[in-house]
């Protein structure tokens, strides 16, 4: 297939963006790059490419975590005056975007009644009064509201939850225990068990979820096991499906909603292979900058959006009502 012809300037930004990865890696975001340049241009009916369509030829094939890196490229000099207000100039922090983003709810009307429901909400941030948690504080809110009464809070950075070793035991027919693992997720194991709702909620710092999650969910691992009665090619689940229902909530500091909703996305897929399924997301975004997300008062500066944190709560309502 022939090349696209690209401009002067449209190489130029192709060359500034290759360098964004290792030269091992270059060949293959290259050539994806240009077979979409290649369909803009036939889209568009011409002939040359410029920055511009270079540009959005690689939005469309690289992940949206690099939209920053693309908003930079498209405009260098406002991008740079734009954070550095945003890390320096308290009014331009204050002035700054924090918004919610509620994903379509596929809420339905659970099993039992909200009075009746177990909720277990699992806060993966290392900061235990910032954004995370007040989002978090939130959903419980609306499910306090619809009638909710028996709600467990879990703080992952206070627990002692050991990485997974690895051994398989849990995969070995007829092992009596959960995990070979003796540590608190034993009990966590238990709560997940007993409860009806779960919400998880997670910082994004490095373009992806926190090591603290990461460890918790490589730890649920064991509840896909290989019972003696079964071929050991399809794994049977501790958990019984359709009795838990969740929400994800996932928040980081650019001020861009869609951003990061691929690891939302990607939390969202995990509790679903675990038959936990969620029903309810919240993206949320604005928490970086000169006070890291706090106001001055130390406070998650979340707090003073009430429209943004209602979101949240309606949320938590519906997804032990399944009312919209």
């Amino acid at each position: 297939m022939t090349e696209p012809k690209i401009t002067a300037e449209g190489q130029k930004a192709l060359n500034t963006i290759l360098s964004r990865r290792p030269k091992i890696l270059h060949a293959d975001w290259r050539a994806q790059i240009m077979r979409m340049v290649s369909l803009l241009l036939l889209e568009r009916g011409q002939t040359e490419a410029d920055k511009d369509v270079v540009i959005e030829a690689a939005r469309f094939v690289t992940s949206p975590g690099y939209i920053p890196y693309f908003d930079m490229l498209e405009s260098t000099e406002e991008y740079k005056k734009k954070k550095r207000n945003w890390n320096y100039d308290k009014d331009a922090y204050y002035a700054g975007m924090r918004a919610v983003k509620r994903w379509p709810s596929t809420a339905t009307k659970p099993k039992k009644p909200p009075a009746e429901m177990k909720v277990l909400a699992i806060n993966s941030s290392p900061r235990l009064t910032g954004n995370t948690q007040m989002l978090i504080d939130a959903a419980i809110s609306g499910m306090r509201d619809a009638g909710v009464t028996a709600i467990e809070k879990l703080f992952l950075q206070k627990m002692k939850i050991g990485y997974c070793v690895g051994d398989r035991k849990c995969k070995d027919p007829g092992y009596k225990n959960i995990c070979s693992v003796k540590d608190e997720m034993d009990e966590v194991y238990e709560k997940i068990k007993q409860s009806d709702v779960f919400i998880v909620g997670f910082p994004i710092y490095t373009g992806r979820e926190p090591a603290q999650l990461c460890t918790f969910f490589d730890r649920l691992d064991c509840f896909r096991r290989f019972d003696e009665n079964q071929d050991r090619i399809v794994p049977t689940r501790i958990l019984e499906p359709g009795l838990r229902r969740a929400m994800v909530i996932g928040t980081w500091g650019y001020q861009n909603l869609e951003i990061y909703d691929h690891v939302v996305g990607h939390i969202a897929n995990l509790l679903n292979g675990h038959r936990i399924e969620p029903m309810e997301a919240i993206s949320a975004c604005g928490f970086s900058g000169m006070l890291h997300g706090y106001d001055e008062n130390k406070k998650a500066i979340i707090l003073r959006y009430p429209e943004e944190l209602k979101k949240v709560f309606e949320a938590g309502k519906t997804l032990v009502t399944g009312i919209m």
